[in-house]
């Protein structure tokens, strides 16, 4: 086990002195994203006033070194709350704008995102993608609730998808995670989930954060290693995930060797489960 903290920025440890602790946070990790992550931010920003009125909050965006606006987006997208019937906010969600260490890739965005949910000793953390287009304020409620109410430590995806899409988790993620760890979690690699802030000083605690998990490897990872450390895990409907259009052939092979190669490393590390 590994209790070192991850490095921070100096501005972002000044806002962790002030703001002190948070009981949710949400962590946005970036890399160009300037056209959706505007949108992200007012779902999320409606989600926890909407859902969590009086809740301190938290929002983190957790940035690759973007060349475009994404950072300074985030910081000054301003949300009409009363165009959402929200008579008022009753708590002000904090925004820490940060780009993060590391090997580059999603992972050490969601290292840095795990690190600052330790230090202000966050209850209950959800993470979402930056160029999302679908998700709406209700998937905040979603990711957060069991985990705020219901005593659950990890909260999985549920998508609303067509039968030919999600080539890698419909074939292997998803088959593999069920026969091996006997549980039913249909979007182990999805992209948006929730987690307490135990759970993520548990990942954070793992020797992981120099390999390829740090790259593009995280979100199977988090699954596996959610249910393999005893995590009570569940899953929540978002509906349909709709994020900006790919080119599937460009990602298709990288991303089967980084899922792949992720599973079969847990298999090992966890083969007397």
């Amino acid at each position: 086990m590994s209790t070192s903290l991850t490095p921070l920025t100096a501005p972002t440890e000044a806002q962790l002195q002030d703001i002190g602790s948070a009981e949710i946070l949400v962590g946005i990790p970036s890399y160009n994203n300037a056209d959706t992550v505007g949108h992200v931010v007012r779902a999320v920003s409606v989600g926890l006033a909407k859902h969590f009125p009086g809740r301190r909050a938290v929002l983190v965006n957790s940035d690759g070194g973007s060349s475009d606006e994404t950072p300074a987006i985030v910081a000054r997208t301003a949300i009409d709350f009363q165009h959402f019937f929200i008579a008022d906010q009753q708590s002000i969600l904090h925004r820490i704008i940060t780009p993060y260490h590391g090997i580059p890739g999603k992972g050490s965005a969601f290292r840095t995102i795990f690190e600052i949910a330790r230090r202000l000793k966050a209850r209950a953390c959800a993470v979402v993608d930056a160029d999302l287009r679908s998700i709406s304020p209700e998937w905040i409620e979603l990711l957060l609730r069991p985990i705020m109410e219901e005593g659950y430590d990890y909260v999985a995806p549920y998508y609303l998808r067509h039968k030919y899409d999600g080539t890698i988790t419909n074939s292997l993620a998803y088959p593999l995670t069920r026969a091996l760890y006997g549980q039913r979690i249909r979007q182990p690699i999805g992209g948006e989930f929730g987690f307490s802030g135990a759970l993520a000083a548990h990942y954070l605690d793992q020797h992981v954060w120099e390999s390829e998990v740090a790259r593009f490897g995280i979100d199977i990872w988090m699954t596996t290693e959610a249910i393999a450390s005893g995590a009570r895990v569940c899953q929540s409907f978002l509906g349909a995930k709709i994020h900006n259009p790919k080119d599937p052939a460009a990602d298709l092979s990288a991303m089967l060797m980084q899922v792949m190669g992720a599973l079969f490393a847990l298999m090992e590390q966890h083969e007397c489960l």
